[in-house]
C-alpha cells in the first residue's frame, strides 16, 4: 500500500548556489531506468540510520536544523528526515527520474547534481544523509565527494551513510576495472560503475572528520545465501 506524505511547505530564502539543474559529469542512463521502475519506490527508512539519526537529532532543536539527504533516490529517506522534525530537508540526486518521486511525496527543495561538485554553499547543513550513494563511482570520485561534504557540513554536524564493503559479493560483479572497483552487470543497475572499501580505506577516507563511527551489515539475498550484501554503515562529525 502506497503511503501519502505531504511535507513541503514554503520555500525558504535558497541554500543552493544555482538552478535544479547543476553539475552532471557521470553516466545517468542506468539509474534513469532504474528510478522508472516500480521496485525503486522504497517506501521506509532504513533501520539502521534510524537507530543512528533519531537519537541525534532529539539532541538538538530539530527545527533548527538544515538536513540534506545526497542521493535521495525514491524520497525515504527525505521522509524520515520531515517526520524526525527537521523543517523541509533538501534532496539531491543525479536522476530526474528520483527528484520526480520525491515530488510526488511532496518534497520541493530539490538539486538535480552529481555529488563530486555539489552547488551548494559551504557549511550549510548540520545533516548529511548519504545513504548508497558515494560507492556508485571509482574511488577517487568517492574521495573529492567526502571533500565536498565536509565543505558543506556545518562545525558540530553529522554526515549518516554507508559505503559498500570489500566482502560484498552481490554487487561486485561483472567488469573489474582495478583498484576494486567494478562496472557491474546486476541487472537492476546494469552499466553503472560501483566501488568496494576495505576497513582501512574508509578509515582513511574519513580522516579529515573530528570523530568518525563505523560499524558493518551484512545479509544474503532471500533464496540465495551465495552473495552477500555488505556495507560499512557510519556516523562521521565535523
Amino acid at each position: 500500500m502506497k503511503r501519502s506524505r505531504r511535507h513541503a511547505g514554503p520555500k525558504k530564502a535558497s541554500i543552493c548556489a544555482s538552478s535544479e539543474h547543476a553539475n552532471m559529469t557521470r553516466d545517468i542512463k542506468p539509474w534513469e531506468q532504474h528510478y522508472g521502475r516500480d521496485r525503486s519506490r522504497l517506501g521506509y527508512p532504513d533501520e539502521a540510520l534510524v537507530r543512528m539519526l533519531r537519537p541525534w537529532i532529539a539532541e538538538r532543536n530539530c527545527t533548527a536544523l538544515r538536513a540534506l539527504d545526497l542521493g535521495c533516490g525514491s524520497g525515504r529517506h527525505l521522509s524520515l528526515l520531515a517526520e524526525s522534525g527537521v523543517m523541509e530537508p533538501v534532496g539531491l540526486d543525479l536522476s530526474a527520474a528520483a527528484l520526480a518521486q520525491c515530488r510526488e511525496l511532496g518534497f520541493t527543495r530539490l538539486l538535480r547534481s552529481d555529488n563530486s561538485n555539489i552547488a551548494l554553499r559551504s557549511a550549510s547543513f548540520d545533516i548529511v544523509v548519504a545513504w548508497g550513494s558515494l560507492h556508485y563511482c571509482r574511488k577517487d570520485e568517492t574521495a573529492r565527494m567526502i571533500g565536498e561534504i565536509r565543505r558543506i557540513i556545518r562545525p558540530g554536524g553529522a554526515l549518516f551513510g554507508t559505503l559498500r564493503s570489500d566482502r560484498d559479493s552481490y554487487l561486485r560483479r561483472g567488469e573489474h576495472i582495478g583498484d576494486n572497483t567494478w562496472i557491474t552487470d546486476l541487472d537492476d543497475i546494469r552499466q553503472s560503475v560501483a566501488s568496494f572499501f576495505g576497513e582501512s580505506e574508509i578509515v582513511s577516507l574519513f580522516g579529515g572528520f573530528a570523530r568518525f563511527r563505523y560499524g558493518i551489515m551484512e545479509r544474503s539475498p532471500l533464496g540465495d545465501t551465495s552473495r552477500i550484501l555488505s556495507h560499512w554503515f557510519y556516523t562521521a562529525e565535523a
